[in-house]
């Protein structure tokens, strides 16, 4: 019988078309690596374009902060606010583009007040806050001199100080003395406080205190505002009389006038002018909450605000009637005027 005779099993090697080159060896060994590679790069740059626009959102923003809490004064214009104001507008921007400029501005507004202490305070503040800052190490040739600007500054607040200590003559009248009698003029704005000027104007003086303790001003307005003057009060006229009146009443108290040696600063409180140049009209009177030297050697200063000018500030910048120019819109009454214990 015959039997099938088997072959045996035969290997099969399968050859590639093609020997890979290098560079497909390479991509196919490290193309993970090269694909994460590029998914950082990628990411970092969408990163860096995001944080780059959040920036300048954050850098615009501030500016436009500054912007909404500044006026623009001046020639050249710059952007200016009372000094409270950018204090509390450089504690908000703190750390941002804007903040240094805040504190700068800060100081230049203190220094325009004449308070030379508070400026240098804010000028260290800069140095402090923002060590950095141009402001602070830019070097600048200053009058032939080479300086940082905020250096620059504050040297010239030191100079100015010194000298207007060796010339206070032309810049404020002699203090008060403690002992004068004080009067709180109390309005529906807040409290006046004056210290009155004896020594100066004794008959002034006289004349006012009397009308103070009798009650004579107690539920009159304020008649007149003018914000680059002040405000004018104690027209008898202005509590029952026809606002055309006002004005022209408790002019029927004159005086001799007084040789006070003393002058037109803000604060000052002096009587109206009377028929002659000679006379005040000493029911009526005026407290300045700007210099007025054009008044000087007219009018007699008597009293001075010891505390509550920024009140006085208040109702001078109020809103005037669109008729009569200078005449409050909504008058301030004071409510009582007294002497103080």
């Amino acid at each position: 019988m015959a039997t099938t005779t088997h072959k045996s099993a035969t290997s099969v090697t399968l050859a590639p078309l093609a020997e890979k080159s290098p560079f497909e060896r390479f991509v196919q060994k490290y193309w993970i690596l090269g694909a994460g590679v590029f998914l950082a790069v990628s990411g970092w740059i969408i990163y860096a374009n995001q944080r780059s626009r959040q920036q300048k959102e954050a850098r615009d923003a501030s500016w436009e902060k500054v912007g909404a809490s500044t006026t623009l004064e001046g020639f050249p214009r710059v952007p200016s606010a009372e000094p409270e104001q950018l204090e509390a507008l450089a504690a908000e921007l703190r750390g941002t583009e804007a903040g240094p400029w805040v504190l700068w501005m800060r100081a230049n507004a203190l220094a325009n007040e004449r308070n030379y202490s508070g400026a240098e305070s804010a000028l260290q503040q800069l140095r402090t806050d923002y060590p950095t800052h141009r402001l602070v190490t830019a070097v600048w040739s200053i009058d032939g001199k080479t300086s940082t600007l905020v250096d620059a500054l504050s040297a010239g607040l030191a100079s100015r100080g010194a000298w207007e200590s060796a010339n206070a003559f032309l810049f404020s009248n002699p203090a008060i003395e403690s002992d004068a009698p004080r009067v709180r003029l109390k309005t529906d704005r807040g409290d006046i406080v004056l210290a009155i000027w004896t020594s100066r104007a004794p008959e002034h003086a006289k004349s006012f205190l009397e009308l103070v303790d009798a009650g004579t001003y107690d539920g009159t307005k304020f008649h007149h505002i003018d914000p680059e003057f002040g405000i004018d009060g104690g027209d008898p006229n202005t509590v029952t009389g026809a606002p055309e009146t006002w004005g022209q009443g408790g002019r029927e108290r004159v005086i001799a006038r007084e040789s006070t040696g003393l002058f037109h600063f803000a604060g000052v409180v002096s009587a109206a002018a009377g028929a002659s140049k000679n006379e005040s009209a000493v029911g009526q009177f005026s407290i300045l909450v700007e210099p007025r030297h054009d008044l000087d050697g007219t009018r007699d200063i008597f009293a001075v605000v010891e505390s509550g000018l920024d009140v006085a500030k208040a109702i001078a910048s109020a809103a005037q009637s669109a008729n009569t120019p200078g005449r409050p819109e909504t008058p301030v009454t004071l409510i009582s005027a007294a002497r103080e214990p």
